[in-house]
């Protein structure tokens, strides 16, 4: 029997992509980072601003990630004491002299939403024409976070927001259904389902209770889940952050925040008695500690599995097809190249 090819993708997607959560950038503070298989660094300016660059400097080369240093609004090189501002432009050497002309850093995209400095990437070259939306925050629990370096590609792992029938197969989930059909409007794609689950610390051990989901991607990188349970009336937001950093691997970073619980006694009757603050914040340690079970579930299959086009699909797997026509768009034609063996040509 002949099987079909692996499809023929980028390893990087154009689009929006995570680098870090903004709170762990300080002023002043310089970062290094894998992007698209690239040496960047990020920092902040004294004003506040975070910006994203390459990290080696264009008159001689040093890195500006060692030993690099923040002056004002402008990044130092340590090797001759040559500054750049938030353009890249080089303002001053090291020698009070004039900065030559090509001594120019190239310098990302780059905004700050929803608690994350997400960065800009396109294999051309071209300037952003859509951005990732905000999100209100007033009435959320503080963001818990955590990241995975995988070797996996941000489509795949985006696919599971439509792909419908792992849910039984991976995660054990009951009675899955789509509540609304999968809308793909641009670069946002979004789809609505609801799952049964056992309760955990929420009700009896092998209980199962309804779990309403909401998912709505914004490229391949960056996806928000809503997700709420009816019966004790929470709801939680659920970030799931694809970022490819070199050849076939991805920093995987998932966040999870929780709504204000306003009536605890739907959870228990004698959580009346508890401060709201200290309920939400044990439903957040937990919630969080069920999302990283749950997303950890999919690193096997994610790691060792090919993308095989066009797929065999089976009624109940869910809008797969139209998701893949959708993440078209993220890609150049003249640009596709297999992610499955990108690696192995890199390292031959």
């Amino acid at each position: 029997m002949q099987f079909p090819k692996p499809e023929l993708l980028h390893p990087y997607p154009n689009g929006w992509y995570v680098l870090e959560r903004s709170d762990a950038l300080k002023k002043g503070q310089i970062i290094s980072k894998k992007f698209v298989g690239e040496e960047i660094v990020l920092f902040r300016l004294e004003n506040g601003r975070a910006c994203a660059s390459t990290s080696y400097c264009p008159h001689l080369g040093a890195h500006l990630g060692h030993g690099g240093k923040i002056v004002g609004d402008c990044i130092k090189c340590p090797f001759h004491d040559f500054e750049f501002n938030a353009d890249g432009i080089c303002t001053k050497t090291g020698y009070s002299t004039k900065p030559p002309p090509k001594a120019r850093l190239r310098m990302f995209e780059l905004q700050e939403k929803n608690g994350f400095i997400l960065i800009w990437h396109d294999m051309q070259g071209n300037s952003p024409d859509w951005e990732v939306p905000e999100i209100a925050s007033e009435g959320w629990s503080k963001l818990l976070t955590i990241d995975w370096k995988l070797r996996s590609h941000p489509q795949e792992t985006t696919e599971n927001s439509v792909d419908i029938g792992h849910f039984a197969s991976v995660h054990g989930y009951k009675q899955v259904e789509i509540i609304k059909d999968a809308l793909t409007q641009g670069p946002m794609l979004n789809a609505t389902y609801a799952m049964h689950r056992k309760a955990g610390f929420l009700g009896k051990r092998n209980e199962l209770i309804r779990v309403e989901f909401y998912a709505e991607a914004h490229g391949l990188g960056y996806s928000i889940v809503e997700a709420y349970i009816p019966k004790f009336n929470i709801r939680t937001r659920h970030f799931v952050l694809a970022t490819p950093i070199e050849g076939n691997y991805i920093n995987l970073k998932i966040g999870i925040m929780v709504k204000n619980i306003e009536n605890p006694s739907k959870i228990h009757p004698l959580l009346t008695l508890v401060p709201k603050n200290i309920i939400r914040d044990l439903v957040l340690r937990s919630a969080f500690k069920g999302y990283k079970h749950d997303v950890s579930q999919d690193f096997k299959i994610w790691e060792n599995k090919i993308y095989i086009t066009p797929p065999a699909l089976a009624k109940g797997d869910g809008p797969v097809w139209q998701y893949r026509e959708w993440a078209k768009q993220f890609y150049y034609d003249n640009n596709e190249i297999s992610f499955q063996n990108n690696l192995l040509s890199a390292n031959s």
